[in-house]
């Protein structure tokens, strides 16, 4: 934050009973506030027997923060709202739930819920005409297949790693002050969503929740090719490019693994402008045009990974898998990289040493990381002199 606390999510402080929760032992849960100095301010739990928070979250200008959390149902209630009883056996053996993603905005104030959207109460169904939800799948793009499962479909093609009880696995949330909407990265549906912030949480339960627009794997809602006509891979980090910079208005993503299954599988950097209205509505009959990419330099990491646009036109990249980060101004030069030197087992790497030929000796794994400018009012009045090299 500006004046020099950082909000962290991690596992809460407090002792939780962990019998309540299908997914105890994933390390998040809560949201918290720490000073410069490292002491604890706040703490907001969001995590219980029917939610769990999990991955990133965004602070918005109001000071709220939006999280996203897993929301569970049990098979009983999935089933009555329309799941294919084939997928049980395939999908849920060893997670016998299904946890559509919720996002919720808490005041940091108070840490009250103000605003929540449910995929729960989005979804589409063409089994049963005598249960929720029936309809034509492809009539329905801006709502939810219950039966879209990544390693399962129609056709019985593999679609990659299982999804299970973690069916959406949203990995970013981003907010646009512009246009009072979220952007979601679907890691699991290999897609980016938009959602209204506009509409109130009544609201948002109905159809003016719906999905305002979707991009990135058309076969999901049946109106595409599963090889010939997928834009995204396994995505991380979609966010809008923020107002006063290059490109603002744009989404900008890293794409993860493009020819997966290769050898020649790599991962590139993506900004896309939505075909987007005037009275902020998105026009269906166009695709979003892919205005900037960068796949260059052996760029290459299948999870997490990040992009962030900088002042001067440059993109900061972080390629997770290595713990690299890189600049690249807009004609793909590369200007400054940087090695995260801290190693999961204890060892330092110097700059200019490379994990690729072992990534499981270092596992200097980095999530994304941001650049905050050397005037950045955090840093004012704060002793900011580098501390001692950590390798000789």
């Amino acid at each position: 934050l500006e004046n020099g606390n950082l909000i962290v999510v991690a596992w809460p402080r407090d002792s939780i009973d962990a019998s309540l929760m299908p997914l105890a032992d994933y390390p998040h849960g809560s949201v918290r506030e720490y000073t410069w100095d490292n002491e604890f301010v706040w703490e907001v739990q969001t995590i219980g027997a029917e939610t769990h928070q999990h991955h990133g979250i965004d602070i918005m200008p109001n000071g709220n923060i939006l999280v996203t959390a897993w929301d569970y149902h049990s098979l009983e209630d999935a089933l009555a709202m329309g799941l294919d009883p084939e997928l049980i056996d395939i999908e849920f053996k060893d997670h016998p739930y299904l946890l559509p993603d919720i996002i919720i905005e808490i005041d940091r104030s108070t840490g009250e819920w103000v605003w929540q959207w449910d995929a729960w109460d989005h979804l589409v169904q063409d089994r049963d005409p005598d249960l929720p939800n029936y309809g034509a799948v492809d009539e329905h793009p801006r709502r939810i297949d219950i039966n879209y499962h990544r390693w399962f479909s129609r056709e019985s093609l593999p679609r990659g790693p299982k999804g299970g009880g973690d069916w959406m696995h949203t990995n970013s949330v981003h907010y646009n002050p512009t246009l009072d909407q979220v952007v979601l990265s679907v890691l699991h549906f290999d897609e980016f969503w938009i959602i209204d912030r506009g509409a109130p949480t009544e609201e948002a339960a109905g159809s003016a929740g719906d999905l305002l627009y979707r991009w990135g794997n058309p076969f999901v809602y049946q109106q595409g090719d599963p090889t010939a006509d997928r834009q995204l891979f396994f995505q991380h980090d979609a966010q809008w490019i923020e107002a006063g910079l290059p490109g603002a208005g744009n989404i900008l993503l890293f794409n993860n693994q493009h020819n997966l299954g290769t050898d020649d599988e790599y991962s590139s950097v993506m900004e896309l402008k939505p075909p987007l209205r005037a009275d902020g509505s998105y026009d269906w009959e166009r695709e979003a045009e892919v205005v900037w990419s960068y796949a260059a330099n052996g760029l290459n990491s299948h999870y997490a990974s990040g992009a962030q646009r900088l002042p001067n036109g440059n993109t900061l990249i972080t390629e997770a898998r290595y713990g690299r980060l890189i600049e690249v101004r807009p004609d793909g030069e590369v200007v400054w990289e940087f090695v995260n030197p801290k190693t999961r087992k204890g060892g330092l790497l110097r700059q200019g040493d490379s994990t690729r030929s072992d990534t499981t000796s270092s596992w200097n794994h980095l999530f994304r990381v941001r650049k905050y400018p050397a005037d950045y009012p955090a840093f004012v009045d704060r002793d900011m002199t580098p501390g001692e090299r950590l390798v000789d």
